[in-house]
């Protein structure tokens, strides 16, 4: 499948480097890696050809070169072309989103079709583009750092999750390193006695030998049986990859791994391709998607909460995305991002994973997923972790501001009473009825 790549890197370094200036970091300097990966690894948008692989016609990376200078050797050693989109304005506003449109409208009359547009930026911006290679025929690919308007999500194929992005796509070529082997030193009075060089004989070539089909079908259960949500496909794929070396492109025979997986007796764990490409989860364990309360029959009751603030819960879900917990449950997560702050440094990731351990352990069934959003929402709203105002007032007060300004975005009326409703939910602070 013939792709072309643009990248808006001042807009995606800039969201990077509000979860964590290091993965900004490893994305500017190491763009082959992730490059590697949306080749080999990423699933492809609905509607791709059956066993159809990515080449990649068309790497085209969009910066500011009075700002992002030092990262221009690491994308032109990726194959790049570097387009300069200085600041055109004393504001340091550029004409990087004309810049894009414009290219790829171009390559759309191109006379080499490209199957497939992928697009790296969360400017909303491009939604008008996005429908029109809808309407040419062209898949679409976006990687929308941060919190992607409705209109922007809609419009696009394949929306590649930045959590997935983050660990697999920037965490390639991390090897663990054997320590050197220690000098052999003779002793002191035992002089050395030079030995007649003999060439060593030469490595017998290394043969891979692939797992079996029903060794795979146990690994693939165990990864099932870890995860707390459906496993992505992309995901499991980019595992199964690294590893058994060799497993990719033939799949066993199969030539593709979609087909691949369909071949294996996974049953009872149940593969669904209809969106974001394909999942596999436990159907008594996962939920694919999850339902809204308007859907599920959730009552107030339910939460200890009264009914009006219930439909604003509804309404603020369905427009920003934030997870559906229970006043007590987010009152949990709050206390233990606190706890574990003020313990120890933060980090995405590491915070992440021990803010979900912490909370099974008193009970609580929170997903990662759902811890990563909120930290995520924190971050990118400009909350500055270890600087003192990571107590559960500071912290519920900074995510009801994300979310009041991501529902203004989407046009959602909201009584003035919403901000104090939104807290009271944040907060755990309830009401009986």
């Amino acid at each position: 499948m013939k792709s072309a790549l643009f990248v808006d890197f001042d807009n995606v370094y800039s969201g990077l480097r509000k979860l964590d200036p290091m993965i900004a970091e490893r994305f500017g300097r190491q763009p082959l890696e992730w490059v590697q990966w949306l080749i080999k690894d990423l699933a492809l948008p609905d509607g791709a050809p059956a066993n159809a692989q990515r080449r990649l016609l068309v790497r085209r990376v969009y910066l500011n070169p009075q700002v992002y200078q030092r990262f221009r050797p690491s994308f032109n050693h990726g194959g790049f072309e570097i387009v300069d989109c200085p600041a055109m304005t004393s504001e340091g506003k550029t004409s990087t989103d004309i810049h894009m449109v414009l290219d790829m409208v171009d390559l759309l009359q191109h006379q080499v079709h490209c199957d497939e547009f992928i697009v790296f930026s969360a400017d909303a911006d491009f939604t008008p583009v996005l429908r029109k290679l809808r309407r040419w025929d062209r898949r679409t690919t976006v990687l929308a750092v941060g919190f992607p308007s409705a209109a922007y999500r809609a419009s696009a194929d394949l929306l590649i999750d930045t959590d997935l992005f983050v660990r697999d796509a920037l965490d390639m070529g991390v090897r663990e390193f054997d320590e050197p082997p220690l000098p052999v030193i003779s002793p002191p009075d035992v002089p050395s006695v030079p030995t007649p060089f003999t060439p060593a004989p030469a490595p017998a070539p290394a043969v891979l030998s692939l797992p079996t089909a029903d060794a795979l079908v146990e690994r693939i259960r165990t990864e099932v049986d870890r995860a707390d949500l459906p496993v992505p496909c992309a995901r499991l794929a980019s595992r199964l990859m690294h590893e058994y070396p060799g497993l990719s492109p033939d799949w066993l025979g199969q030539g593709g791994f979609r087909r691949f997986l369909e071949s294996l007796a996974l049953a009872p764990l149940v593969l669904d391709w209809g969106a974001s490409g394909g999942h596999l989860y436990d159907p008594v364990r996962h939920v694919l998607r999850a339902p809204s309360p308007a859907r599920s029959g959730l009552d107030a009751m339910d939460w200890g909460i009264d009914p009006a603030l219930l439909a604003l819960i509804r309404q603020v879900h369905d427009t920003t995305g934030v997870p559906l917990l229970s006043p007590r449950d987010f009152r949990a997560l709050f206390d233990a991002v606190a706890a574990d702050v003020a313990a120890q440094p933060f980090q995405l990731n590491d915070t992440g994973k021990r803010v979900r351990d912490q909370l099974r352990e008193t009970g609580h069934d929170i997903s990662r997923e759902s811890v990563n959003w909120v930290l995520r929402g924190l971050l990118l709203c400009g909350h500055e972790f270890g600087k003192g105002e990571d107590d559960v007032p500071t912290l519920s007060y900074r995510l009801v501001g994300n979310l009041i300004n991501l529902c203004r975005r989407e046009q959602l009326v909201m009584e003035e009473s919403a901000p104090a409703q939104l807290q009271r939910w944040l907060t755990g602070r309830t009401v009986e009825v």
